[in-house]
């Protein structure tokens, strides 16, 4: 009995041992993926300021460099300006955004659900789809007014159709076992949606939003430069009718910036969170 026991001591001393170069092995593995990413994530990052450098000696007279954008910006800053019109421009963005969402979602979820909704909006949703987006925000200005309803009215029915596409394939793919299950044991309506059909449709919902809420930020500079006096696409306009480069880079530089930290800092939790009860997945730039 000594000996085997002993046998059995050595035997899981080993294993252990095993066990313990194993994960010490994939620790080291994983630092060594880490610092390369980061050090391939500095040169694709490097190389575009880089090229921008490169492209402001060739083309000095059109494209200003770093140095003289970001001294605008800072001009700006100083003066008020550039946050006024970023905050007009958020504001817009965020008000459309998430009405789009709302309704985006809800008749996806419907049309994906039910083929009957599916047919009855058919069409709808191809002429939405097809239509030319500035065709919107003109017929909007020219029906509603030259105003900030008239503007988030033409970018939500920008938005809605695209959010209803990836939402309604989502559906679709939403598990109709479980379903009748819930239906089975006589849960309701909101019940059934909220506690099964939701959380299937979470990865889609998250994964549209990221790409609305981008899609919405270069719609909305659209028609900021058509129809609006503040904002960020207002300024690009007016810096464009001095043929001030220097400004309109600045403008969408700064624009492009305030993106980047909402989608990191904010859709990129959001993504995170809904996807806490699984393997961690990696938020990048491009979610």
């Amino acid at each position: 009995m000594t000996r085997g026991n002993d046998h059995l001591e050595e035997h899981d001393d080993g294993f252990l041992g095993g066990q313990l170069e194993r994960s010490s092995r994939r620790a080291r593995q994983q630092r060594a993926e880490g610092g390369i990413s980061v050090a391939l994530q500095v040169v694709s990052y490097g190389s575009l300021v880089a090229l921008w450098i490169i492209g402001s000696q060739l083309l000095g007279s059109i494209l200003p460099g770093p140095v003289e954008t970001l001294a605008f910006i800072w001009r700006e800053l100083e003066r008020g300006a550039l946050l006024m019109h970023l905050w007009i421009t958020t504001k817009r963005v965020l008000v459309s955004f998430g009405v789009a969402m709302v309704l985006g979602v809800a008749l996806g979820s419907a049309m994906g659900m039910s083929k009957r909704i599916d047919d009855l909006l058919q069409g709808w949703l191809v002429v939405s789809l097809t239509i030319p987006r500035i065709l919107l925000f003109v017929v909007a200005y020219l029906s509603i007014g030259l105003n900030d309803r008239a503007l988030v009215i033409a970018l939500i029915i920008t938005i809605v159709p695209t959010i209803v596409v990836s939402i309604r394939e989502g559906s679709r793919a939403v598990d109709s076992a479980l379903v009748e299950m819930a239906t089975a044991f006589r849960r309701g309506p909101t019940s059934i949606f909220t506690r099964v059909v939701l959380p299937q449709l979470a990865p889609f919902i998250v994964g549209t939003a990221r790409g609305s809420l981008a899609l919405t930020w270069k719609m909305v500079v659209l028609g900021e430069l058509l129809g609006r006096t503040s904002g960020v696409g207002y300024q690009i306009s007016f810096y464009f009718q001095f043929f001030n480069m220097t400004g309109i880079l600045a403008y969408g530089l700064t624009m492009m910036l305030l993106l980047a930290v909402i989608d990191q800092g904010v859709m990129g939790t959001l993504q995170r969170l809904a996807f806490r009860w699984r393997a961690p997945v990696r938020v990048n730039g491009v979610g």
